[in-house]
């Protein structure tokens, strides 16, 4: 009988972890800049889930962190672009990349762009400010300077990176 009683506690447990609802699997999302003359940059990605237990014990252990950033979080999507740009001040030649993020225990993130072996880490600036973004999201889109950013959310971090592209070809 105290056997029994010993076990409701534990079947409690598991029957309320079992009635939260599952986080549905990462959504694959892609974003497309077109610009007449110059080309498209693509960039598709698996939406992972922010975890900020699982982060703040990453931060602090260089071992995990590492892990994670050439584990899970190296390869998330591609980025393909049919014209050479810079993103910060990181040249990006026109192909095809995998796509990836880092981060250091500082929290600053970077964008992993891998092709062929060879990893292109490119830093991005960081603001820890931003409202709770529960799912990781990219943008690229129209900064004010009259160029690009590309732009990634998760947790509360905001992190971004000015992207330049040639100038259109007059047709």
């Amino acid at each position: 009988m105290k056997r029994l009683l010993a076990l409701i506690p534990v079947l409690m447990l598991a029957a309320l972890s079992f009635a939260q609802a599952p986080r549905p699997n990462p959504a694959e999302f892609s974003h497309v800049l077109s610009i007449d003359g110059v080309g498209k940059v693509t960039i598709t990605y698996r939406s992972l889930h922010w975890n900020e237990q699982a982060y703040a014990t990453a931060k602090l252990n260089e071992q995990i962190r590492e892990r994670l950033n050439s584990g899970i979080w190296h390869r998330i999507g591609t980025f393909n672009t049919d014209a050479d740009l810079v993103i910060g001040n990181v040249q990006v030649p026109k192909g095809s990349y995998g796509l990836g993020i880092s981060f250091d225990g500082k929290d600053n993130f970077s964008l992993v762009l891998g092709n062929g072996g060879k990893d292109m880490t490119i830093p991005f600036t960081t603001q820890q400010d931003s409202p709770l973004v529960s799912y990781l999201a990219f943008d690229i889109r129209p900064s004010e300077s009259g160029g690009y950013l590309i732009e990634g959310r998760s947790g509360k971090f905001r992190c971004w990176a000015e992207v330049k592209l040639p100038e259109a070809k007059v047709q």
